[in-house]
């Protein structure tokens, strides 16, 4: 299916021909400053990317005018009465989208042909590139594994970083993980169960989109700080308290561009 699409709906065909596509401008960034007391001026607070407007241009063409209203009522089955769908404009890459205008233009002397310009807000602003999966042997008596790997994208990346404990019953002498981010040293923390150490055949779960630390299905308290994955080669320390019976970590996040 040629591309763009919008929830699989092809806009790149014998009837719908996109011409134009305005995206590739960085999303408007929110600066947030604060007065610094006793001199001129302000310092950065914080900067993030806002939201991001995309807007198609193109024609629809049909074989008469009959044939035309119904690729017109494709556009509003599809698209227009959809507040948010997935939008791919390349290969790869995806994105979620809100739709904020539609408008045909009718120019009366053409039965089969009419312009169209749809309009798109991205509340998240990145496309996103399929996931990117790795998996780590832990091997087992080991007080921490030191991991090398390469961020792709254009921007950080938000990973999800799961320890398996090996699967037999029981309780593992695990009573705490700690994930360092070696270029920025922040580290983040599960502080171990009510038990004090991790069951075998149980997981943690440090998600970074989330904000979140799960242990099995259950969010537990969280102690530190969650980094931003920049796009470079990168490692990350994990850390076991009262080592670890073995298992595995499972590395994934998915690719971020602007």
């Amino acid at each position: 299916m040629a591309l763009p699409t919008f929830d699989g709906f092809s806009l790149q065909d014998e009837n719908y021909i996109t011409e134009e596509i305005i995206y590739r401008s960085i999303p408007a960034r929110s600066v947030e400053m604060e007065q610094i007391t006793r001199r001129p001026g302000t310092k950065i607070m914080g900067s993030e990317f806002g939201a991001r407007k995309v807007t198609l241009k193109g024609h629809i063409i049909a074989d008469s005018a009959t044939d035309l209203q119904s690729r017109v009522d494709a556009i509003h089955s599809n698209i227009t009465r959809k507040e948010e769908g997935v939008l791919t404009i390349e290969s790869g890459r995806t994105g979620t989208a809100l739709v904020s205008s539609v408008g045909i233009m009718d120019p009366h002397y053409a039965q089969d042909y009419v312009p169209f310009e749809i309009e798109m807000i991205m509340p998240d602003p990145f496309f996103y590139g399929p996931q990117q999966t790795v998996t780590i042997t832990v091997t087992s008596g080991s007080s921490s594994v030191s991991v090398n790997t390469t961020i792709s994208g254009s921007v950080y990346a938000e990973p999800t970083i799961v320890y398996y404990s090996p699967g037999t019953s029981g309780y593992t002498t695990t009573s705490g993980i700690s994930i360092e981010y070696t270029p920025t040293a922040e580290i983040l923390t599960w502080s171990g169960t009510s038990t004090n150490t991790l069951a075998y055949n149980s997981s943690v779960s440090f998600n970074y989109a989330d904000y979140s630390i799960l242990e099995g299905l259950n969010e537990v308290d969280i102690e530190g700080v969650f980094a931003r994955w920049e796009p470079i080669t990168t490692s990350f320390i994990v850390t076991f308290s009262g080592t670890a019976q073995g298992g595995s970590l499972n590395f994934s996040y998915q690719p971020r561009y602007l």
